[in-house]
């Protein structure tokens, strides 16, 4: 029994090992440049073994997807269901090859029938097989809606058995959803044998999703929640105890919290040391799990000696229960190469993960998660060996795993894709670094602008005509070809190992033919000669380093190309300058309708953030250090780029601003002698959006305002809405359509002045935007409603059309976020018809805001000037009439951050009178 012996003698050193290290890891977890990130990559969930349950187990990420889904349980059906046999051929098509009287109990809606045969066809652990087992179990929940008693527990069954297939398919919010509903379920049927421990494999498959979400917090509380149940079940399922301990250390890594990580496995140890002991194992498979999940967090850790022997401990065992080029034993090549890379062994690291690759390769859809971590290592260890371009080729092959996940993910409840956009931005932002290092500057704007339209597509949960699964990181010609040559390298006979250990379990079950013994030798010896040639090749690939070269320009998405395009329709001298904050940079690219200029500025992105944070305190309170602190901005953000500026005879400058760089007011960095709002006017510009740059007609006529003055729940009054109205429309404002306050201020008056299609539409109240979340996000109206903006952007009657400009006069009273919904926000507003939308940035004064607003609408109207030089000749005006007013004595707009601030008299040229307003989209 060599596979048992291994088992004890594993838990005997894990054992020992733990006694004297379940503490906190020395080095602090601290990360070096190398490596970063949350555990997920090391970490190997393990599922209870139940010998005696006929319940579904929790997803078991090292059971090969040949082995079939659990079977019904037999108490309710008459008899023991058949097993279902899965044959391993390479065909998609597998459904003619079951028993023909399951598949005629199919075709008639047997919903038992349609289970079996979703196991049937997942069992080949194919994508478009297991897609095809997830309809053959929807179509089964319908069927057994017409259960009653305890067999309306199938519906459990069918949800839980269908989360695990998505979850299997890297759909871990879809695999959540069913989970919780699965758990829902089971929860009706405790009464039942075995009742209590279904509801903790749906607890902790809910967990599983929640890790893979990155939401490690919530999943903790599940998998607390699942040891509960399985230790109420009748008799304890100690087992599933033992899983909850190893499954619980996987999220406190996933938190950083490393010595609770060793605290759980330890416990997780000693609980299937005593399992063991009794004689319920072996737990070979739990102790590899075990051995790996101890590496890891000791990498975390930044102890690389203690992570490789704990890694190098599991992989032997690992091999021997799960195969040479199985998943798990994957994560641990993957593993051991990202210590090697953290060790400065780059050699070393990319052989590691190279050994992982054929695995992934062959997984394409379920190894998403792995790929982020393999494409990344390789990309790090590549960049230190000196090879750039492979280092740029294994980036964007990061990116676009990423990508996926991000848009198979995608979900009403913005919660299960924060946590991953947080985790994973940084993929981006080193694959930017990488390309700019090379000069590839259209690539590297490309990249930056990718990533916004995540942004916008997390806040506008856009629907399929704007699919974000569509984009992805293009490949040139060259890695293109790197791409074939990593095809052709992974092409190990994965289904081969499959189709072995299938015929050694028919060994040890005893009813092995001959043939199939002749069939085990000659796999055995296939095996070894795809070994052999694999690390060979391996080799010759790490020595063809490909020729260094540089893109062409019309290669792949070429930003430049496309900023100029955009620049030389404008009837104004134009630029566009992005601004993208890296760790240690600033970057800044300006493209004129000729050229693009770039520019590097040495800063770390958190010493960034903090001069922008102190330059808005200083605004928001109206100190009298605003000037200085934005003058500090200065030649950071834009004097690298000014003086090109200033030669080309720039007017117009579009800004295209990443991260928290949205909050700047730009208009108003100071630059020794004057503001720059007295020099240029500026325009948001969201690449994401397509922008048509047109000049509307603009009729006095053709308007429309709407404000709102009272107090409601949560909010503070605006009396001076009603001034601001007043002196914007009417006899003595410059426009003359129709306006509404307060209760003549509803959805009904909106919808109904969007029906004549104004040209002009403003709208003064209070807007409560939340990032990625459009229910919670909303514009109040005048009765006290909420106007949700998932409402505005559905509901056909609430669209702008026609509308040119959309202006909030509003205060933001949840700015929040990371600068993503003041680029979201406009976005949806462009979306959803609008030409331009002008918004504040901070909660606007009601002293000034009305003159400012009645100059601007002048103006346009008037003066026949475009929107963004209407906007700047207001704000100068305003400049030119320092201290016309005293601050001191205008009521605020309401925002209880500002109210308990004492304000000096200061005149209305301060930045925070004047400079609050931002113009985005099409500024003509």
């Amino acid at each position: 029994m060599p596979g048992r012996l291994i088992c004890l003698v594993c838990l005997a050193i894990l054992t020992a090992s733990l006694a004297g290290q379940a503490q906190t890891p020395a080095g602090g977890g601290s990360a070096n440049d190398q490596v970063t990130g949350r555990p997920l990559s090391g970490a190997v969930e393990a599922s209870p073994a139940q010998p005696a349950s006929p319940w579904p187990a929790p997803p078991q990420a090292g059971i090969p997807p040949t082995e079939p889904l659990p079977a019904l349980p037999a108490d309710l059906v008459e008899g023991q269901r058949p097993s279902v046999p899965v044959p391993e051929l390479p065909a998609a098509d597998r459904l003619s090859l079951a028993d023909p009287d399951l598949r005629a109990r199919a075709d008639a809606g047997d919903p038992y029938a349609l289970f079996d045969l979703a196991q049937f066809l997942a069992g080949s652990g194919l994508a478009e097989d297991q897609r095809a087992a997830i309809a053959l179990l929807t179509r089964a929940e319908g069927e057994a809606a017409r259960l009653q008693g305890d067999e309306a527990m199938m519906a459990g069954i069918l949800a839980q058995t269908r989360g695990r297939l998505h979850y299997e398919l890297s759909e871990y919010a879809q695999a959540a959803r069913d989970a919780g509903a699965a758990e829902t379920i089971y929860r009706r049927f405790q009464h039942m044998p075995d009742g209590p421990r279904a509801v903790g494999t749906a607890l902790e498959d809910h967990a599983f999703a929640m890790q893979r979400l990155e939401r490690h917090a919530e999943a903790l509380d599940m998998i607390a929640e699942a040891r509960e149940f399985y230790a109420a079940n009748e008799p304890p399922d100690r087992v599933g105890v033992a899983s909850t301990w190893l499954n619980q250390g996987i999220s406190h890594e996933g938190l950083d919290i490393h010595d609770d990580a060793l605290t759980d496995y330890h416990t997780a140890l000693t609980a299937y040391s005593a399992l063991e002991d009794e004689g319920l194992g072996p737990f070979t498979r739990e102790a590899s799990y075990l051995a790996n999940n101890i590496g890891w967090v000791w990498f975390q850790a930044g102890d690389m000696g203690l992570a490789r022997e704990w890694l190098e401990m599991a992989l032997p065992i690992m091999v021997e229960t799960e195969g040479a080029w199985s998943e798990n034993v994957g994560k641990v090549h993957i593993n051991l190469g990202l210590v090697a890379a953290r060790d400065g062994r780059p050699d070393e690291a990319i052989a590691w993960v190279m050994k992982a690759l054929p695995y992934i390769r062959a997984n394409p859809v379920q190894t998403l998660d792995d790929q982020r971590w393999a494409y990344d290592a390789l990309s790090m260890a590549f960049e230190r060996r000196g090879e750039v371009v492979r280092a740029i080729f294994f980036g964007k092959m990061a990116v676009n795993a990423q990508q996926t996940i991000r848009a198979t993910n995608a979900s009403p409840d913005k919660r299960e894709s924060a946590a991953l956009r947080a985790e994973w931005g940084r993929l981006y932002n080193r694959l930017a670094d990488l390309l700019i290092a090379e000069g590839r500057i259209s690539e590297a704007q490309a990249v930056l602008n990718m990533e916004k339209e995540d942004e916008v597509f997390d806040f506008l949960r856009r629907d399929a005509s704007a699919d974000l699964s569509q984009t992805r990181a293009d490949l040139t010609e060259a890695e293109t070809g790197e791409a074939a040559r990593l095809d052709a390298l992974s092409g190990a006979p994965v289904a081969a190992e499959r189709e072995l250990r299938g015929l050694m379990a028919l060994v040890d079950a005893g009813t092995a033919t001959p043939a199939d013994e002749d069939r085990i030798f000659a796999l055995q010896d296939a095996l070894q000669t795809a070994s052999d040639q694999f690390d060979a090749e391996v080799a010759a690939f790490l020595a063809a380093m490909p020729a260094e070269g540089r893109v062409a320009m019309g290669q792949g998405f070429d930003a430049v190309g496309s900023y100029q395009a955009v620049l030389e329709t404008l009837p104004r001298p134009t630029a566009i300058l992005q601004v993208a904050t890296l760790d240690d940079a600033v970057h800044l690219f300006l493209t004129l309708p000729g050229v693009t200029v770039h520019r590097k500025v040495d800063i770390a992105r958190p010493d960034l953030a903090r001069m922008v944070f102190d330059a808005l305190q200083a605004i928001e309170s109206v100190s009298p250090e605003a000037e200085a602190k934005l003058a500090a901005l200065y030649p950071v953000l834009f004097g690298p780029v000014a003086q090109t500026l200033e030669d080309s005879g720039t007017e117009v400058v579009m800004l295209n601003l990443d991260g928290f760089l949205r909050y700047v007011p730009f208009a108003a960095l100071h630059d020794g002698n004057g503001w720059l709002v007295e020099r240029y006017a500026f325009a948001l510009y969201s690449p994401a959006v397509p922008t048509q740059f047109a000049r509307a007609e603009r009729g006095a006529a053709e308007t429309a305002g709407f404000g709102v003055t009272a107090a409601w729940p949560g909010f503070s009054p605006l009396p001076g809405v009603e001034r601001e109205l007043g002196t914007i429309f009417g006899a003595g404002g410059v426009l003359h359509g129709q306006t509404g306050v307060d209760g003549a201020f509803d959805e009904r008056s909106l919808r109904r002045a969007l029906i004549g299609r104004p040209a002009i539409l403003h709208i003064a109240s209070h807007f409560a935007l939340k990032p990625g979340r459009e229910d919670d996000s909303f514009l109040l109206l005048g009765d006290g409603s909420h106007l949700p903006l998932s409402k505005i952007r559905s509901t056909r009657a609430l669209r702008f059309q026609g509308v040119d400009l959309l202006t909030l006069s509003a205060c933001q009273t949840a700015r929040g976020g990371d600068g993503a919904e003041i680029d979201g926000f406009g976005a949806t507003a462009q979306l959803n018809g609008a030409g331009a939308v002008m918004a504040s940035l901070w909660p606007v004064s009601d002293a000034a805001t009305p003159r400012l607003m009645r100059d601007f609408y002048a103006g346009l109207v008037e003066g026949g000037l475009d929107k963004a030089e209407a906007l700047r000749q207001a704000q100068i005006a305003m400049l030119r009439e320092a201290r016309a007013e005293a601050a001191a004595g205008g009521a605020e707009r309401s925002a209880v951050a500002l109210d308990a601030v004492t304000r000096q008299p200061v005149g209305m040229d301060h930045p925070y009178f004047w400079s609050a307003f931002v113009l985005m989209g099409n500024w003509l």
